[in-house]
């Protein structure tokens, strides 16, 4: 590991969690030695977290982190300045709501518009085989395998259908339409610096709606100020300010909330009686969308219950402030639905871990290892 850096990211320049975390570290000013991962460091992230993912980061004291969501959360704590986490714990937890819902309700948009459209899926899957380049696989063949994997796993065989497919790829378009209006009016989502909120809609809208062919240039027509915001997050480090938040009360955030009130939350409660119930698929029928035979995802049961501990450590105060945000929604009542659902081993291993020795099983030598 080079010295000149505390921590080494090994990520994948199309990697949506490789871009958040990228602009992330960028943004904050952290110094970072970077690592195109190819197949034996594929092999050593896995060899010592248990995790074939990235991005990964190693600590110069031997030790990783992985997953971005406590990775940003450990990093803010070692690094506080800039600060980009709202002071105001009602404003704080509504910023990490929208990060957990970029990252986890726009990720089947964008594998649509990575994945569906011919031109997009040729050139994805190759640029993804030329990185990787296992020995003795032909690249072209990896391509296409590789392609076909992400349709089958992420969309087709996780509740996308004939019926919904069209819903499924104007989840972008309408997200465009929301940020825009947001961003021409204050460069970041929640005031004149970034927050989790900013780095968790980074995810989606950086390394796939703002890089690959057919989104971006939707992207650069529909919303060019979520283009332009895309390229501050990238571009310098923030300057050390005392932050202007602003609460988003405005009338262009109300389909936000609409979607995370009458979609997302409910999404996640069925999610976590699929699993408490030890069901490995269930159908939803959301305010927009209906899932059928959609995949129960224990990483997302995580996330609903880490949310759940984040809003009960508010004070009346300040639960009654966002309450009132969601009210004209159909409020949280999808948040509190049925208690508090145990994720068990879904739940995030407390970061950074020490490196380890575990070994790949043959699925996920030969396959991958799915998010889930």
């Amino acid at each position: 590991m080079s010295g000149r850096a505390p921590y080494t990211v090994y990520k994948m320049d199309i990697s949506y969690f490789s871009g958040k975390l990228e602009c992330y570290l960028r943004a904050k000013g952290i110094a970072y030695e970077p690592v195109e991962v190819d197949a034996r460091a594929f092999a050593r992230i896995h060899a010592a977290t248990g995790v074939k993912k990235v991005p990964a980061v190693a600590l110069h004291d031997g030790r990783w982190l992985f997953d971005t969501t406590p990775t940003i959360a450990w990093l803010e704590v070692q690094h506080p300045t800039p600060c980009f986490q709202p002071a105001d714990p009602a404003l704080a937890f509504v910023s990490a709501l929208i990060e957990d819902y970029a990252d986890e309700w726009l990720w089947r948009p964008a594998m649509w518009w990575r994945w569906e459209p011919m031109p997009s899926r040729l050139a994805l899957g190759r640029r993804i085989a030329e990185s990787v380049d296992l020995p003795g696989v032909p690249k072209a063949a990896f391509a296409r395998f590789f392609a076909w994997r992400q349709r089958r796993t992420w969309l087709w065989g996780d509740g996308m259908d004939r019926g919904n497919a069209q819903v499924v790829r104007d989840l972008y378009l309408e997200e465009l339409d929301l940020l825009e209006a947001v961003l021409r009016r204050q460069p970041f989502l929640l005031g004149d610096t970034p927050s989790v909120a900013d780095f968790g809609y980074c995810g989606p809208m950086f390394r796939h709606f703002g890089n690959d062919p057919d989104p971006a240039e939707v992207m650069r027509r529909r919303a060019p100020a979520v283009a332009e915001w895309l390229a501050r997050l990238w571009k310098t480090p923030q300057p050390e300010h005392s932050p202007r938040w602003q609460w988003p009360d405005a009338p262009e955030w109300q389909r936000l909330w609409a979607r995370i009130a009458g979609d997302y939350l409910p999404y996640l409660h069925a999610n976590a009686l699929a699993f408490r119930d030890g069901r490995r698929r269930f159908d939803w029928q959301g305010a927009s969308i209906a899932l059928r035979g959609t995949v129960t995802h224990h990483y997302r049961v995580a996330c609903r219950h880490a949310l759940q501990q984040r809003f009960a450590a508010l004070d009346v105060d300040a639960r009654e402030r966002v309450e009132r945000l969601f009210a004209p929604h159909g409020g949280l009542g999808a948040l509190h639905a049925d208690g508090a659902i145990d994720p068990g081993t879904a739940a995030t291993s407390p970061l950074p871990v020490t490196a380890g020795r575990h070994r790949q099983s043959l699925r996920v030598a030969l396959l991958g290892q799915p998010r889930n």
